[in-house]
């Protein structure tokens, strides 16, 4: 039997919050598929798969610069079935809201939702609301599920192999840093990176092996996960990640690694050697930061290596709560 209690690391896309997973008994999952990635699948009929996805949002605060927790829990499930190779189809959308939350700040929050949902073409189709007394929850939670097809070849699933390369599809730690900016009180230009991933995977799907949005722990967290799923090794090149001055300059100050924040509009992705810089270029036209990262290398550790100025260090799976809510 488990002992302790939860405590808020559980929750922040490190290693507790896989160890508190990998400690449930969901081994009864039938004819479903990669169940511990973004979405898991399911066969159906002519060569088709089922994608589903489901996440939930308490960020903090709820209005941040370029977004708010609607435009984030949105773009999140949209995401989480593009990484997959889906193309969406429908979303739902669930509320839980504080008793006493301004009716005009929600209007704010919904409008968003419907924004994206027109910019994409996808829908929401269904959803729940449920009203909490005053001080029970934090003014407001979002779940957000959605469902999405995809061809069993289209599917992003394929394996890796040692000299692979690794793509970052732009800069990181941009959707950290504006909320840490306006929870804090700092000031800054910069804005979230969320946004819909849909028109970038689709413009590389045909070329890239996998790909992942590096969400809670950032690219620090993912790129691990990928290791111990695949039982390989990365090599990243510090000088060849992605992070814009601004961002850099917070991080440090605040003492954040800037590696484990999360990002809401970027993906990682995997290519063959002879794919990968023409991935770098088509990612190129939608964001100038997109850049070849690193490779898959031979190293039995099944770890992240970072290649820095000063020599090799390795970047481990995030630890402890790693920064408040951020998504």
């Amino acid at each position: 039997m488990n002992t302790g209690i939860i405590n808020l690391a559980h929750g922040s896309g490190g290693r507790e919050m896989l160890e508190l997973i990998h400690s449930f008994d969901f081994t009864h999952r039938g004819q479903w598929e990669n169940c511990d990635d973004d979405s898991a699948s399911l066969d159906i009929e002519n060569n088709n798969k089922l994608v589903f996805t489901t996440d939930s949002f308490v960020v903090d605060p709820i209005f941040f610069p370029g977004g708010n927790i609607g435009h984030l829990a949105v773009c999140g499930t949209i995401n989480d079935l593009a990484v997959m190779g889906a193309r969406p189809l429908g979303l739902s959308l669930g509320l839980v809201i504080e008793e006493g939350f301004s009716k005009q700040d929600l209007a704010v929050i919904i409008r968003s939702v419907i924004r994206i949902s027109e910019e994409t073409g996808i829908p929401v189709v269904t959803g729940d609301t449920k009203v909490m007394e005053n001080g029970k929850i934090d003014k407001i939670i979002i779940n957000t599920s959605g469902v999405g097809i995809a061809k069993s070849e289209e599917l992003l699933t394929r394996d890796i192999v040692t000299g692979d390369k690794i793509i970052l599809s732009g800069g990181i730690g941009e959707h950290a840093v504006a909320l840490l900016s306006k929870k804090f009180d700092y000031e800054t230009d910069i804005i979230t990176d969320c946004k819909p991933l849909i028109h970038e995977i689709s413009a590389v799907k045909d070329l890239i092996k996998l790909a992942k949005d590096p969400t809670r722990g950032g690219i620090a967290a993912v790129l691990n996960e990928l290791c111990e799923k695949h039982c390989i090794s990365f090599l990243l090149d510090e000088e060849a990640i992605p992070v814009k001055h601004q961002v850099r300059k917070i991080t440090r100050m605040l003492g954040i690694e800037v590696y484990e924040l999360a990002c809401e509009g970027r993906f990682v992705c995997i290519a063959s050697q002879e794919e990968a810089g023409l991935v770098e270029s088509r990612l190129q036209e939608f964001n100038t930061d997109a850049a070849i990262i690193g490779e898959v290398v031979h190293d039995e550790g099944n770890r992240v290596i970072l290649q820095t100025l000063l020599g090799k260090r390795i970047l481990p799976v995030p630890s402890g709560r790693i920064v408040p809510r951020i998504c």
